[in-house]
């Protein structure tokens, strides 16, 4: 049964048979499959995540995932699969207290506000939204949380979410959760995400996998997309 799951699912080598009998058992590792109108929700692939200079990006995986992501959109795009990005919500929006929550030194204080400011909240730059393509700041984690997402993903009646983008332990996470909870279909394209933990990451899309997502490799996504009927424009 484990040796299944492994070869059907996203799972790390370190991950334990019993684990995954246990996930078998309780039938969370059957994949959701995907409806009739997805969309691609690109989450904070912001400098500040993929450029290593940032103390919050981590350059050899944040630009593999760029790059990854610049395949996948323009797919998206020639087939007519609405497309939508998020940032984090910049400083330059909230009080100057906001961010922190303890006496800090003015060293991270400073560095912090040069990740929200308009520089480090820039989408890189090969995967730029078109002036018709949805940027939406969040507050939070989830791109969910306190923002307009659901009513537009329901407007445009989407049924399936394509999330990719960073980090995968933290705010792709929350928005894959989120988005199950809102009863969209998600799928997660493996190296269109990334993190600055692979460990944190690889275990990330394992849960991801057998409890909210299908974690699904970039060609196969591809594949899935070329093979749909181009969505006719507004």
């Amino acid at each position: 049964m484990g040796e299944t799951i492994r070869e059907n699912h996203f799972v790390p080598d370190y991950v334990s048979d019993t684990d995954l009998e246990y996930f078998a058992k309780s039938g969370t590792d059957k994949r959701t499959g995907w409806g009739d109108n997805p969309a691609l929700l690109i989450v904070d692939m912001t400098e500040a995540f993929v450029d290593g200079e940032y103390i919050t990006g981590r350059s050899d995986t944040g630009q593999a995932a760029v790059e990854a992501n610049e395949r996948l959109l323009t797919t998206a795009r020639e087939t007519g699969v609405p497309v939508f990005y998020t940032t984090p919500i910049s400083d330059g929006t909230l009080p100057d207290e906001y961010r922190t929550t303890s006496s800090e030194e003015t060293e991270l204080s400073e560095e912090r506000r040069r990740i929200y400011s308009s520089a480090g909240n820039a989408i890189a730059a090969p995967i730029a939204p078109a002036e018709d393509e949805v940027v939406i700041e969040k507050p939070a984690p989830s791109s969910f949380f306190d923002t307009h997402l659901s009513n537009l993903l329901h407007y445009y009646d989407i049924d399936t979410l394509i999330v990719t983008g960073m980090t995968t332990s933290g705010c792709v996470r929350a928005t894959v959760v989120d988005g199950k909870s809102s009863n969209f279909r998600i799928v997660v394209p493996v190296e269109c995400v990334a993190d600055r933990s692979i460990s944190s990451h690889n275990m990330s899309l394992f849960d991801m996998d057998m409890k909210y997502a299908d974690v699904t490799p970039l060609e196969d996504v591809l594949e899935t997309l070329e093979a749909m009927e181009p969505m006719p424009a507004d």
